[in-house]
């Protein structure tokens, strides 16, 4: 069974001993893997599609690993996991509203997990404001490709100080898409994104500077953007 890089790099966020909560399973990789390599010593896979759950009992099947039965649950979010009863909760491949709206839907059970592993498909800067907002600490963040792009994997852990903070600048803001924590991750990878985001910008500013209205605010904006990308490569 050929894993990709993300499966990988998700399992590898989780410590020796931790049980894990897999959120949106779908055929029950992670959970495999950690499983498999005796990582984890439970796993909760969760699915809102029966179809998901039975792929991934399939592939626990295959790879003749035993788990409870009870261990595979049907529903939506967090409703299948009890408050505290994992480590670990790993949500991956969604987007980043989608993310957060499971997370907001219960914030107590939320918080009563020790760490949080999210992947978000796209929309990581509306995650981040979230985490930020609502109490949480990114303590780490992954850059691991797959395919043509980079996927973000964010490591949070509830905060120690804030149940809550306001945030230092808006949710729209660049600085949430591309913190530059991400310049610490993979820097080859961090600046291949940053590049593409830049030429992006520039190519955007272009044509607004030939249309026919006036769009001197959205440039103005839009270049502060490309200053704060191009620092971000300068520094590091």
């Amino acid at each position: 069974m050929k894993l990709s890089k993300r499966i990988y790099a998700l399992a590898a966020q989780i410590e020796h001993g931790e049980s894990v909560s897999d959120i949106g399973t779908d055929h029950g990789y992670v959970p495999m893997l950690l499983m498999k390599e005796g990582v984890s010593p439970k796993v909760i896979m969760s699915d809102i599609s029966g179809g998901s759950l039975a792929r991934a009992k399939r592939t626990f099947s295959l790879c003749g690993i035993y788990t409870d039965p009870g261990d595979f649950r049907i529903g939506d979010g967090l409703e299948t996991i009890s408050p505290g009863e994992t480590d670990a909760v790993i949500i991956g491949g969604l987007g980043g509203h989608t993310i957060a709206s499971i997370l907001d839907s219960d914030l107590n059970k939320a918080k009563s997990f020790k760490k949080l592993v999210l992947q978000p498909r796209k929309h990581s800067g509306t995650l981040r404001y979230y985490l930020y907002t609502h109490g949480w600490d990114i303590i780490r963040e992954v850059l691991v490709p797959e395919g043509k792009f980079e996927c973000e994997i964010l490591v949070a852990t509830p905060s120690e100080q804030y149940a809550s903070r306001n945030a230092p600048y808006p949710e729209d803001d660049i600085r949430w898409k591309y913190p530059e924590i991400l310049m610490t991750t993979d820097p080859v990878s961090a600046a291949k994104r940053i590049n593409w985001k830049i030429g992006s910008i520039r190519q955007q500013i272009e044509n607004l500077r030939v249309s026919s209205s006036d769009r001197t605010d959205t440039i103005a904006r839009m270049s502060k953007d490309l200053e704060y990308l191009e620092h971000l490569l300068s520094v590091n």
